[in-house]
């Protein structure tokens, strides 16, 4: 069944339609089916009403990926990736090529670095593919600029992005076992376990030249929660401590060899906690 034939009047409208309806993309039944659906929907019209406002800087964090994503490194990319596909296109295929070729260089490798973090093929990520480099470090230079460029990021994550992410112990293992060899540092899902958050992603990127960790939560009443562990050595042991980035509550803190964050929109307390628990946890 296509998308512009779903039956509205029995199951809503999705997120994905409301956002094609706000952007001005659905097509022409599809749109009549859900505008019909919301004009006696109060809570779909509310749900519409707050995807439209939005509750965080998608635009200002694509904006920030469009400027800064590396452009020939993206492009050289994809040249090499469509070498790679056989000759023989469909009619549709080959005007798809068509149209996106004619689409500006910077849009093309933003909706690349988009594609990179959204689809989860940070876990494989290169060097240098990581769409915040250097010169994107957030609000400030410094030691701290990764946390910056991590809330940034974070803020493109929803509970909708995790909830239908299936975990096993299998994928779980092996992804953890990745971070361990890329990182010199033992994970297990023991070491990043929590007590009532689902863990549903684990991501390897780059950032700054050092790799990055990214541990992905979901939990039920206050949404994505991140564990980041990041390879920087910055040499000094630092407790636990509480900070403010991009409407995100973040606990800090670091070793010798590694900085570590916990991002997420709990409160402050119980983000403390799990920092505190995650702290002794990976200590062991």
């Amino acid at each position: 069944m296509s998308s512009g034939d779903r039956n509205f009047d029995t199951a809503g409208p999705d997120d994905a339609t409301l956002v094609a309806l706000i952007d001005g993309v659905l097509p022409d039944k599809e749109r009549m089916l859900a505008e019909r659906r919301i004009a006696r929907d109060p809570a779909m019209k509310a749900r519409l009403d707050e995807l439209a406002a939005g509750s965080r800087p998608f635009r200002e964090s694509y904006d920030a990926l469009r400027a800064h994503a590396p452009v020939d490194r993206l492009s050289s990319a994809l040249a090499q990736a469509m070498k790679a596909v056989p000759s023989v296109e469909s009619s549709s295929a080959a005007a798809t090529s068509r149209s996106f070729w004619r689409l500006p260089p910077a849009a093309i490798a933003a909706g690349l670095a988009l594609f990179l973090v959204g689809t989860g093929a940070g876990h494989y990520a290169p060097p240098g593919l990581w769409p915040f480099g250097t010169a994107q470090k957030g609000d400030h230079e410094g030691p701290d600029a990764w946390r910056a460029a991590v809330a940034q990021y974070w803020g493109l994550t929803t509970s909708q992005t995790l909830v239908a992410m299936q975990r096993d112990p299998a994928a779980t293992q092996k992804d953890l076992a990745i971070a361990t060899a890329r990182l010199g540092f033992p994970l297990s899902p023991g070491k990043v376990a929590l007590p009532v958050q689902e863990l549903k992603r684990v991501e390897l990127f780059h950032y700054d030249g050092s790799p990055l960790v990214e541990i992905a939560y979901l939990d039920e009443l206050n949404g994505p929660i991140a564990f980041c562990i990041y390879a920087n050595k910055p040499g000094v042991v630092a407790s636990p401590a509480l900070e403010q980035r991009r409407g995100f509550n973040v606990v800090y803190w670091s070793d010798a060899e590694r900085s570590y964050m916990l991002i997420g929109n709990g409160p402050d307390e119980i983000m403390q906690k799990l920092a505190e628990m995650l702290a002794k946890q990976v200590e062991t």
